[in-house]
């Protein structure tokens, strides 16, 4: 039968349960008892550790056989490993709850999340059994088992479709840029125009403040030249002194000559400032310095300037960039439309077949005829068929609860049948309000889940029992809820009890003993 999903559950103090330590096997597992012996307070205890229930106890604790990898939990996302062997959920309640995935920390939310992969609850609507989707899904499924060639076109079209939502987005991006782009490329021309037409050069920032430095020196300078070099005229009385007293002069001479050579040198630099345009020179300037102010540096203005021109030609193939892209995204959905036609053709092919085994599951559930349509739709990544699903006239939506809840069991049992899924399946009280036929109907749909599910059920009809692999009765003893595994005999007289009321008549323990002696 394959792994055992829960293999021991534990209570301590429930509002039912004194002490409870049950070893739990694969298959179908029915609890049945008499009213308020503890049935449903069990349940709630069960449904706890899948986070669908607040605890009713002071300690739970359930020790799982599951392959987490086989549901796609993704381990790291809850504290797991591959070491980890098996699965522990623990539960404290003391003056707040508190929640144990493999004995660490966790939250009820989290413990919600990871249970749901493998773990359905049977009792509400609007569970995904009987979303469009999951039919839909079902049915490819379904096509898949009989033309797997089908697999592959799905597959296709789903990277086919992700592909081509990807240009759609470029395109998005590319046509927001068009639609700023002249406000863009006017900017981009300003700033390109800006500093192209200072053309500046690096250093000549720095050059131009120094020149800028000589030229407010340049009149103390040149007085200072005049009287040097009137002091050097009158130096060479010195010469002539020096030598009628007969005194070696050469360095003293030689020195002069360094001097007016410096000072004749200094002398052509200024004549050069003559030629200077100061205005041009300041205005000049004030450019380069404002260059800085906006960029940083003439080195920054620059590289601004490299990065504007690419920019500029970028705009300018943008046209061209979109051309393309637009014929990228024609080719993709024709791609997909052509893969459409493809899974369409197979979807119409199979859509009788398909009925008809839901058909079978309803009429074993004593549901309506099925009617399944399918209808187009916008381009999805499924195709652009959407499936449409009534029994008879009336939708999903307006079952009542009895059927919505055994149409999701006809679903499941199908999935199963294809693809050989499963988890732990866990049902309240599903045949409480159902008639015998509903309710045998039920329990036939129930053991073929169990081929590949781990059921848990509260039965109040004999119909489950008599299918069931293992039986469990629960009862009171000094005011406490007990619960015992049934060997064949108790099954027998549980179920006459389930038939006849609290006096057993000998009819109910014949009937009884048929029926499982039928099925066993």
């Amino acid at each position: 039968m394959g792994r055992r999903m829960i293999r021991e559950l534990i209570i301590k103090n429930s509002v039912a349960f004194e002490n409870l330590d049950l070893e739990f096997h694969n298959g179908f597992n029915v609890f049945s008892g008499a009213s308020g012996s503890g049935k449903s307070v069990l349940m709630e205890s069960l449904l706890g550790i899948f986070g669908l229930k607040d605890t009713n106890a002071e300690f739970i604790e359930a020790d799982l056989d599951v392959c987490l990898n086989d549901f796609g939990v993704i381990l790291d996302e809850f504290g797991l490993s591959q070491e980890d062997e098996g699965l522990t959920i623990s539960i404290i309640k003391k003056e707040k709850t508190r929640y144990f995935i493999n004995h660490y920390g966790s939250s009820k939310r989290r413990l919600s999340e990871l249970m749901s992969k493998f773990g359905k609850h049977i009792s509400s609507k609007g569970a995904d059994e009987l979303k469009v989707e999951n039919i839909l899904r079902v049915f490819d499924d379904f096509i898949i088992d009989k033309n797997p060639s089908h697999k592959e076109l799905l597959e296709n079209l789903r990277k086919e479709f992700h592909l081509y939502n990807q240009l759609r987005e470029d395109l998005r991006v590319l046509e927001e840029e068009e639609r700023n782009i002249q406000n863009l490329k006017e900017f981009a021309e300003f700033e390109i125009q800006k500093i192209s037409s200072i053309a500046p050069k690096e250093g000549e920032y720095e050059k131009l403040l120094e020149l800028k430095k000589s030229l407010s020196k340049k009149e103390k300078i040149q007085e200072s030249l005049q009287d040097t070099l009137y002091v050097l005229e009158e130096a060479s009385k010195i010469t002539h002194t020096l030598a009628l007293i007969g005194k070696q002069s050469a360095l003293f001479e030689e020195g002069l000559l360094e001097v007016r050579a410096f000072l004749d040198d200094e002398s052509q630099r200024l004549e050069t400032l003559d030629e200077i345009n100061t205005e041009e020179m300041l205005n000049r300037i004030e450019l380069l310095a404002d260059l800085n102010r906006r960029y940083g540096s003439i080195t920054q203005a620059l590289h601004h300037l490299e990065v504007q021109n690419k920019k500029l030609q970028d705009y300018q193939n943008l046209t061209q960039d979109k051309a393309s892209l637009t014929k990228k995204i024609d080719n993709s959905r024709n791609i997909c439309f052509e893969l459409g036609k493809h899974i369409r053709i197979n979807r119409q092919k199979f859509l009788i077949d398909f009925e008809k085994e839901i058909l079978c599951l309803c009429k074993q559930l004593l549901l309506k005829d099925p009617k399944i349509t399918l209808k187009p739709c916008d381009l999805k990544k499924t195709g652009f068929d959407e499936i449409e699903f009534k029994l008879e006239n009336t939708t999903i939506e307006s079952l009542s609860s009895g059927e919505y809840n055994r149409m999701r069991l006809a679903m499941m049992c199908l999935d199963a049948k294809i693809n050989h899924s499963g988890g732990i399946l866990v049902l309240d009280e599903i045949d409480a309000n159902l008639s015998g036929q509903e309710s045998e109907g039920v329990a036939k749909v129930l053991q073929m889940l169990s081929k590949t599910y781990q059921v848990f059920a509260i039965s109040h009809q004999p119909h489950m029992p008599v299918l069931a692999d293992w039986h469990y009765l629960v009862y009171k003893e000094k005011g406490k809820s007990q619960l015992k595994l049934l060997d064949k005999q108790g099954r027998i007289e549980e179920m006459a009890r389930m038939i006849s009321g609290v006096n057993i008549t000998n009819e109910a323990l014949e009937f009884a003993k048929k029926r499982l002696e039928e099925h066993s």
